[in-house]
């Protein structure tokens, strides 16, 4: 999940739009709003997604103030939902909101140029025309591994109707067809990761770190202008996997989840 804006402002009020993409079938949600404050945030999820959908497994977002605060801490230990970081100023972390910028942004920002003020009335289309797509990555329309079944288009000229004269084997054939699909998409999914992994790995220069080592940590001043600077030297407290680090600056003791592209290590001078 994450914040796309600001931008112009909008006619209704509106500067960001939050977005969420389930991490499957990637079905989208999406909705405009005026602020990206935590309790707008935190609206957002109980009343657009949860009261809908349930509560997820796992949520995913960066470390922003508008999703790591109290409120959220709060929401996501009630519904029993684990609430993980991506690294500062690194989106690949969080695949999804890297292929959303470059995919359901690109047709955001046609409207945003060309209609100055009502961006915002054409946003649930793109959302639609995102879900009802083929996804490249999983081979299906999110729809559909979504809800386990085809949407029947507003759009479609002949459509055809069926009475249900047995609901228990139409409830079985539902159930295996949403099976079959999922266990597909999944499928398609490890393979795109597989060959995104070889190509990163083919250009990293990255090492690892261990629990203890020292590091300096990049970190951008302004989002939008993306000043780098380096902090440091830092200690790495924890770790997941080989990519995702926990550290704190021994100056100041703030402590941050941070990329293995973010950091460098602290070599020991040389007397």
């Amino acid at each position: 999940m994450d914040f796309w804006g600001p931008v112009r402002t909008s006619s209704q009020g509106n500067r960001y739009v939050i977005v969420l993409t389930d991490n499957l079938s990637k079905y989208l949600i999406a909705k405009a709003m005026s602020n990206n404050t935590a309790k707008a945030t935190a609206e957002f999820i109980m009343n657009e997604f949860i009261m809908i959908h349930g509560a997820p497994e796992r949520l995913i977002t960066d470390n922003g103030v508008h999703f790591n605060n109290t409120l959220m801490k709060t929401i996501t230990t009630m519904i029993n939902t684990t609430h993980s970081f991506s690294a500062s100023y690194h989106p690949q972390t969080n695949g999804q909101v890297e292929r959303f910028n470059a995919t359901f942004c690109t047709q955001l920002v046609k409207y945003y140029d060309e209609n100055e003020d009502d961006w915002d009335d054409y946003l649930q289309s793109v959302v639609y025309a995102y879900n009802t797509g083929i996804h490249a990555t999983t081979g299906f329309i999110p729809y559909e591994p979504a809800f386990g079944r085809r949407q029947k288009s507003p759009f479609d000229s002949n459509s055809s109707n069926f009475t249900l004269t047995q609901p228990d084997k139409f409830f079985k054939y539902l159930q295996k067809t949403r099976r079959t699909i999922l266990k597909q998409a999944q499928e398609n999914i490890s393979h795109q990761q597989q060959l995104t992994k070889l190509r990163y790995d083919k250009h990293r220069k990255d090492m690892s770190y261990s629990i203890g080592d020292l590091v300096f940590l990049k970190v951008c001043d302004n989002r939008t202008k993306l000043d780098e600077r380096w902090i440091g030297p830092c200690q790495v407290i924890n770790k997941t996997g080989e990519q995702n680090y926990f550290v704190q600056d021994n100056e100041t003791g703030k402590s941050t989840w941070a990329h293995i592209s973010q950091l460098q290590p602290v070599m020991e001078r040389v007397v």
